[in-house]
């Protein structure tokens, strides 16, 4: 574990609380308090891997980049800290941040809070509270609200959007001015679960807005335009499976888990013109939560590289050339038990890297092996 204080503002430490205990964070992820996409790249090369725990954020900052050396975990406290959070990079490498935080006062004894990392090691931004989309009086118990979803555009604009089973999907927007719109409604009564994010390399968001037996497609037409609905699909789906990449220019493929056997689905609002709208199955029975995602080379192919939670607990990887569901998807354990989802992204040279948390929260990483042309990986290193 990095050597904590004040005099490692160098080391990239930025915060002076006292060590995280492992095992606090593992329970929050096997809670299910682990943000998808957890693993993320910032511009200056270096890897940042984040958690929670009942106190607030924690964070790992890799020292250099390519390096098994990393700082932390540090704790980033939230009064009132609700455990779960989102996460999101805009295209200048800022990372945004959604939770909940309960405040007496507050409609329901809840608010959304947002926060930014403007650089790779750097102090979080002040946690601003955005309100509560749904502060409609209680009359019953209610199932559990979305996570909210943090979604910056290519033209500056912050949205946030929240679910509630029961009453729909709420948005609000920061414009590039930095002034807040009001709270928008975009329908959808029975939603489960959070909305499914994705941002095109043009910057257009969009989202699903998942209920039983299907889900709702909501869109930009382009960068800061206002969201509209495009459509729905008829498809089962484990609630809380919903995961998203952009696998072509400007269209997305979102995954998700059939409730019949735990398989990952994949399926493309917007197909191109002449290929029939169909979901395809890619395997991973048994698995749970949603897949990870990234693009990389794998024998000369561009591929889509999925990463799971197995039925057995262990980190499983699989891939397929991009866009060619049809060729199907083999998977194959890469890892030991770990808590909560693992991660995926590709480090500073390209290199596939998966990270998971061990049973007792340390921070596992392994890398692709590059001198090799097909999809292998080196030794897992615990750095912290």
């Amino acid at each position: 574990m990095a050597r904590r204080g004040r005099d490692g503002a160098d080391r990239g430490v930025t915060s002076v609380e006292p060590a995280v205990p492992g095992p606090d964070i593992a329970a929050a992820a096997d809670a299910g308090h682990q943000a998808p996409g957890w693993l993320l790249l910032g511009r200056d090369g270096r890897l940042t891997a984040y958690a929670s725990c009942a106190e607030g954020l924690v964070r790992w900052t890799e020292s250099v980049p390519g390096s098994d050396v990393w700082h932390g975990p540090d704790l980033f406290p939230v009064e009132g800290w609700a455990g779960r959070f989102t996460l999101s990079q805009d295209s200048g490498g800022f990372v945004w941040f959604a939770g909940t935080r309960l405040r007496e006062g507050a409609p329901n004894g809840r608010e959304l809070i947002v926060a930014a990392q403007y650089q790779t090691g750097r102090p979080l931004g002040d946690w601003r509270a955005v309100g509560n989309p749904f502060p409609e009086r209680e009359e019953e118990p209610r199932p559990p609200y979305g996570d909210p979803v943090v979604l910056p555009d290519g033209a500056g604009a912050l949205h946030v959007l929240a679910t509630r089973f029961g009453t729909g999907v709420r948005g609000r927007t920061r414009r590039p001015d930095g002034m807040w719109d009001n709270w928008q409604d975009y329908q959808g009564k029975w939603v489960r679960g959070a909305v499914a994010p994705l941002v095109t390399a043009q910057g257009r968001a969009e989202f699903l807005a998942p209920f039983r037996g299907g889900a709702s497609y909501w869109g930009q037409r382009g960068p800061g335009a206002a969201f509209t609905w495009l459509g729905r699909m008829e498809a089962d789906a484990v609630e809380g499976t919903h995961s998203s990449y952009e696998t072509g220019r400007g269209t997305g493929t979102y995954f998700w888990r059939h409730p019949a056997d735990g398989g990952v689905i994949a399926y493309r609002p917007q197909a191109s013109a002449g290929v029939v709208h169909a979901l395809m199955p890619l395997g991973g029975a048994g698995g749970v939560g949603p897949v990870g995602i990234t693009r990389a080379r794998v024998n000369g192919y561009d591929c889509t590289v999925m990463l799971q939670r197995g039925a057995q607990g262990c980190p499983e990887i699989a891939a397929y050339p991009t866009e060619g569901e049809q060729y199907g998807a083999w998977w194959a354990p890469v890892g030991d038990r770990c808590a909560g989802l693992p991660a995926i992204t590709r480090d500073a040279r390209g290199a596939v890297t998966i990270a998971m948390l061990d049973t007792t929260g340390g921070l596992c990483i392994a890398r692709q092996d590059l001198t090799d042309p097909g999809l292998t990986f080196g030794p897992w290193s615990r750095v912290a």
